[in-house]
């Protein structure tokens, strides 16, 4: 018997997990690595940052606290893909996130792979 066969709802929250990743990659399938380094206005990040912020998430309250001996994909991306969580520390300023020119879109791509 597998940890799958004994907790039900986690198989269901695992899939709901993949199904809205796929969805957020799904969103920006139409766009360019350009227009997703764009930078509307001050207010609104650029897809590739967003990308990059839900896994951050998950990465920084999910795995992090929870995975003995977890390392971090790359940790730059802690300072880069806060968003205004003080308490984790420093955060590039979102006015400025179309500014980014590095991580490209492929190396986000992989940091959620």
């Amino acid at each position: 018997m597998t940890n799958m066969d004994v907790c039900p709802p986690l198989t269901a929250l695992l899939t709901r997990y993949a199904a809205v990743r796929d969805h957020s990659v799904a969103l920006v399938a139409p766009l360019s690595a350009e227009d997703c380094g764009a930078q509307s206005m001050p207010d609104a990040s650029p897809a590739k940052w967003h990308l990059a912020h839900t896994t951050w998430f998950f990465e920084t309250f999910v795995l992090e606290p929870n995975e003995p001996g977890f390392a971090p994909f790359d940790p730059a991306f802690r300072v880069l893909f806060n968003s205004y969580y003080n308490g984790v520390g420093a955060k590039h300023p979102r006015a400025q996130r179309g500014l980014l020119t590095r991580p490209s879109l492929d190396a986000v791509r992989a940091y959620r792979a």
